[in-house]
């Protein structure tokens, strides 16, 4: 790659940028600029890390050695299009988009996909993210995997079809579960609790999760099969908890039904 080329253009302002932006720059990558199409949210960023903010295609330098873009999965390929033929390392660091979209933007591209949740404000000890990489040709995976393990202990190598499959698994553990848990705390404040009540059962059901399968570790009284008590818990939520609860009790029992272990 041309040596004249120097550090990095991150596109995006949101929650993997801001996540992932200051741990490159702590690693010795020199972030240039940040792109977002709010100029604002683009200088809230930058201003963290001595970078330009920009919310034009046309003011991206051209001459970085690296691009990386952390925005919504739909806004990846849109990005590559209208920066075609610029050159340098590019990654993106969706779940579910193809390396390929990145093509028209450099021959050199590839994947960054760190297995996380991120959220402005809150710091996440990247050393320990699996970082999952993709390369266009070994010359680049070998320059993506550089990248990485500056960034992480945790690095391996998962083609499109395997991130996907991560990602759906990810949104399962974490979207999926932290809603469930904003359904607990709701059910909770109706009553004058909140969700901290439930912390140590929060961590034990985790601890159970990585010490057995968590199928074997299900309880409850959809695994019992005991309708009785799921017609009570249902009587006092509301009745969108209540489907909720339905959907869900409906699914285990199912997947228990025949079964006698409590």
């Amino acid at each position: 790659m041309n040596d004249k080329r120097h550090g990095c253009v991150i596109f995006g302002s949101g929650n993997v940028a801001s996540g992932l932006a200051p741990v490159l720059a702590h690693v010795g990558i020199d972030v240039r600029q940040v792109y977002s199409r709010s100029l604002d949210h683009a200088s809230e960023l930058a201003s963290q890390l001595g970078a330009e903010a920009v919310d034009r295609m046309e003011d991206i330098v051209r001459d970085a050695r690296l691009y990386v873009i952390a925005l919504s999965d739909d806004a990846v390929a849109p990005v590559a299009a209208a920066m075609a033929g610029t050159g340098g390392l590019w990654v993106h660091t969706a779940g579910g988009v193809d390396a390929s979209v990145l093509a028209p933007a450099s021959r050199h591209y590839g994947v960054l996909y760190p297995l996380q949740t991120f959220s402005k404000g809150r710091s996440v000890e990247m050393k320990k993210v699996p970082l999952f990489i993709e390369g266009a040709d070994a010359e680049t995976l070998s320059e993506i995997r550089e990248i990485a393990q500056r960034l992480s202990d945790n690095v391996s190598e998962a083609d499109s079809r395997k991130r996907l499959v991560l990602h759906a698994a990810a949104v399962f553990a974490c979207n999926f579960v932290n809603y469930l848990w904003g359904t607990a705390d709701e059910i909770l404040r109706a009553d004058g609790e909140d969700i901290h009540v439930l912390e140590p059962l929060i961590r034990e059901t985790l601890a159970k999760a990585m010490a057995m399968p968590p199928r074997q570790a299900q309880t409850g009284p959809a695994r019992r099969g005991d309708t009785n008590v799921a017609e009570r818990h249902k009587a006092v939520i509301t009745p969108e908890q209540a489907r909720l609860y339905s959907v869900l009790a409906d699914a285990i029992a199912k997947e228990y039904a025949d079964s006698k272990t409590l």
